[in-house]
């Protein structure tokens, strides 16, 4: 028979001319019995589901299953429907099958689905408002919206430079026969490689061991800083490994989250970059811009005072470092030296962020509260009184205190040096706080001790609580060293306060001590100091972790945080949910190769060094 379109339009005809054939035998198509597809219709009814098919204890098939053996196959069920009947209905009661069934009779009995309908008319009641107002979901309301343009930013960029290196590919070599086989198929095996590489580590999680640990070149409350570089790219970065046991038990999770937040939203020449974030069971990390000369602590020890010169320029980009944050809505209210780092090329950038925004937690306000309540009126132990010491004896027991409290800037808590009242008293603040404490910097730059410093810490918070009689200008017996009227002017519009400090930067830019500032041109022109590096991995300028005499400066520090790791736990467990939102890859401006995408160090000689 042939299969024409009408008998492909008639299937009950096409059933009744032809019976189905037995494997192995004839191929030759022989009339079919009416009454073999009347009766398999018969049973047709039965679910294959319900009636699954079982062979007896005699090896015959239940009808239409093959029996080779016995040469039935494809019989015809005639008087057998009972037999299968009662096969059927013992299958039934075996529990397995029961338990098949009901999994379909389960589906069955489900309701449809609904789709949950929203008013979008209606607003926000009370409680949601009350609930997008609380800070950690404002974060986690950022974290979401940054990580799905990131993500999809990245992807697309991806998908577009991977057509492009595949253009690049095809023009290059074309495809057979323009190029041979046997040269094509080689290259084109290396360049597929090389996209599944690319594509496969895109889905690899980062990991501690992805870096080369090199030195240690800092070391915190809450972790170490170690120079490493990453294995595959080459990149140098500062990796920050800090333990999140510890960090749960300070309450100082929310803080870690801010400075992340700040470093992946950190675009500005004056901030330090954020490359990577992540996180195992244990540790949370961040990888950060190496920034190998140092900090701004590093370069008043080694010089003692600066030059007026060199003191407004580095003031000067101290403010734009700290204008970059505030253009980011973040308040720093923590500056010290030590936050202010020196590149290669001799420039500042601005890092630790830990304290950024949001609010101290409240135990430690409360502690700085009591503690400038309690040594307001405690008597100088020693030395004469405060009005009565000249700038030189005021600088020697600066750093007479500093040389026997090697922690006093490393401690945990940190030091009220240059913290603005309203900080330490807990009250409210706005961003001119971050000015206070430059001015206390720059105040220091010149003396060679910040406005405030006694020679005991008591004493410094007596001076902090009575800051108005304590700041005056200092006065020196050489006729040589003075400081100007129009730098006093500027520095007490700096250390004031809040309803007499500088309400705004450009208040600050345009003050006549700038008089002589070039603010487009700042970045570019020379900077006094210039680090001498060998190499970009080059710690030179950071403490020596292996050294005896640098490790001493530590101890506390150490003592302190194993103390703090023996506390007792805080109540509640300390959930994944905490950290939330903290990976993060930065997207590479490099060029191939990776290479690293630091600025090359000048060898010109045209910088000079005030050291």
């Amino acid at each position: 028979m042939k299969l024409t379109p009408a008998t492909l339009d008639s299937p009950t005809k096409l059933s009744a001319s032809t019976r189905p054939l037995s494997p192995g035998k004839s191929n030759t198509l022989a009339p079919a019995d009416e009454s073999y597809f009347a009766q398999a219709s018969s049973v047709g009814d039965e679910s294959i589901l319900h009636k699954p098919a079982v062979t007896g204890a005699g090896g015959g098939g239940v009808p239409g299953s093959p029996t080779r053996k016995q040469g039935k196959e494809n019989t015809s069920p005639g008087g057998r429907l009972g037999e299968f009947s009662a096969a059927a209905a013992a299958v039934a009661q075996n529990p397995a099958a029961l338990s098949r069934q009901e999994i379909y009779t389960l589906r069955e009995q489900q309701p449809p689905p609904t789709i949950r309908k929203y008013n979008t008319q209606r607003g926000l009641t009370a409680e949601e408002l009350e609930i997008l107002q609380k800070p950690n979901v404002k974060r986690l309301a950022n974290v979401t919206q940054l990580y799905f343009l990131d993500y999809y930013f990245d992807l697309l960029t991806y998908v577009g430079t991977r057509q492009t290196r595949l253009n690049h590919f095809k023009a290059e070599y074309p495809a057979p026969p323009a190029t041979p086989e046997e040269t094509y198929d080689p290259l084109w095996h290396k360049y597929t490689g090389r996209e599944r590489a690319n594509l496969r580590k895109r889905r690899v999680r980062l990991r501690q061991g992805d870096f080369q640990i090199l030195t240690q070149v800092g070391q915190g409350g809450y972790g170490q800083v170690f120079l490493a570089q990453k294995k595959d790219t080459r990149e140098v970065c500062a990796l920050k490994v800090m333990s999140k046991k510890l960090l749960f038990k300070l309450d100082e999770i929310r803080h870690v989250l801010t400075e992340r937040d700040i470093l992946t939203n950190a675009k500005s020449e004056w901030l330090v970059r954020l490359l990577y974030s992540f996180q195992d069971e244990q540790s949370i990390y961040l990888a950060m811009e190496y920034v190998p000369g140092g900090d701004f602590r590093t370069l008043l020890n080694n010089t003692g005072v600066l030059a007026n010169r060199h003191a407004r320029f580095y003031i000067a980009e101290m403010f734009c470092s700290v204008d970059a944050l505030h253009q980011l809505g973040y308040i720093h209210r923590d500056l010290k030296p030590e936050n202010f780092l020196i590149d290669s090329t001799g420039h500042v950038k601005l890092t630790d962020f830990g304290l950024a925004a949001g609010f101290l937690a409240p135990g430690k306000i409360e502690s700085m509260r009591i503690k400038l309540e309690q040594v307001g009126e405690t008597s100088v132990p020693f030395g004469k009184p405060m009005d009565q010491r000249t700038v030189a004896e005021r600088r020697e027991g600066y750093r007479s205190m500093r040389d026997k409290d090697v922690n006093y800037a490393k401690s945990i808590v940190g030091s009220p040096d240059y913290m603005a009242p309203e900080v330490l008293k807990g009250d409210e603040y706005e961003f001119s706080v971050d000015y206070w404490s430059l001015g206390c910097m720059l105040f220091e730059a010149l003396t060679g001790f910040p406005p405030f410093a006694g020679a005991t810490v008591d004493e410094t918070w007596k001076n902090l609580k009575h800051w108005r009689e304590v700041l005056k200008r200092p006065t020196w017996e050489d006729p040589n060293y003075f400081i100007s009227n129009r730098t006093w002017n500027f520095i007490t519009n700096l250390i004031a306060s809040k309803t007499r400090r500088f309400p705004n930067i450009q208040s600050v830019y345009t003050h006549q001590y700038f008089a002589e500032v070039d603010w487009t041109k700042l970045r570019t022109q020379r900077a006094p100091f210039v680090p001498e590096l060998d190499s970009e991995t080059d710690a030179g300028y950071f403490d020596d972790f292996s050294n005896e005499t640098d490790m001493a400066k530590y101890k506390e520090v150490h003592d302190k945080q194993a103390a703090l790791e023996s506390m007792a736990d805080r109540e509640g467990a300390m959930g994944k949910a905490l950290f939330v939102g903290f990976t993060f890859r930065h997207r590479k401006t490099g060029g191939e190769g990776g290479e690293s995408p630091r600025k090359s160090i000048l060898t010109d000689g045209g910088f000079g060094t005030m050291l």
